[in-house]
């Protein structure tokens, strides 16, 4: 199989950061101390073939592994996670699998900003089935596990590795559900964008996008990158530049 753009870059990102991390002690230390490390950093390797919410794994004297959730981006938004309307429900024990999968297809029937994803009408409905589980929805959108996880996001532009403890990011970050005003998707507080993925799935042109197995009928949710960046300032382990 042909590795995609985003994956590439993705794939990249991670060896940049494996073979970058040791030379930033100071991060390294402010890691050790954030997760109560006693021993030394010893080494980096890749290990996203394994996990795919895990991508590089950092190794420590004391038999200690710290893993790395690493994301690239060059815009305002990326993507955290993407799914099927089936397996969401099934992740999160909801009965509302036909209810999920019209607005999906009418959102593509009214096109990219011309119809809402949630329509006014559907809101309600939407805020009580998402709410009481809203904190889950980010956590399984972002993390593996992360009690022992770090987020790095590579801004592309700027060549800067941002780095935060997963679990004080999920501490921190704003759960309340509003809806976007262009587009009607869901906004989980003011940095995660729950939406209709979208595109016009060209390894699968004998699909029409109505069909609610065509994979831009999956669920998306997206990151607000450079916002996130701003709010999480005062949790930030650290960042340098490559």
């Amino acid at each position: 199989m042909i590795m995609n753009r985003n994956a590439y870059i993705g794939k990249n990102v991670e060896v940049l950061f494996k073979n970058s991390i040791g030379d930033h002690q100071k991060i390294i230390q402010k890691i050790q101390e954030n997760f109560k490390i006693q021993g030394d950093f010893v080494t980096a390797i890749c290990s996203g073939v394994h996990n795919e919410k895990v991508d590089v794994k950092m190794e420590f004297s004391c038999g200690r592994n710290i893993d790395a959730n690493i994301k690239a981006f060059k815009t305002g938004l990326n993507q955290l996670t993407r799914t099927t309307p089936e397996k969401f429900c099934e992740k999160f024990n909801l009965d509302c699998l036909k209810w999920l999968q019209n607005l999906l297809v009418e959102k593509a029937k009214g096109g990219t900003t011309k119809y809402d994803f949630f329509p006014e009408s559907e809101r309600e409905k939407a805020v009580l089935i998402f709410k009481p589980i809203v904190k889950d929805i980010v956590e399984w959108s972002m993390s593996y596990k992360k009690a022992r996880e770090i987020l790095v996001l590579y801004d592309r532009q700027e060549s800067v590795m941002h780095i935060y403890s997963m679990k004080n990011i999920l501490k921190h970050l704003k759960y309340d559900i509003f809806f976007t005003s262009k587009g009607g998707n869901l906004l989980i507080g003011n940095l995660i964008t729950f939406k209709r993925k979208g595109g016009n799935g060209k390894l699968c042109s004998h699909k029409i996008k109505t069909d609610p197995t065509h994979p831009g009928n999956n669920i998306q949710l997206q990151l607000r990158m450079y916002e996130f960046i701003k709010e999480m300032k005062n949790y930030e382990l650290g960042n340098y530049v490559i």
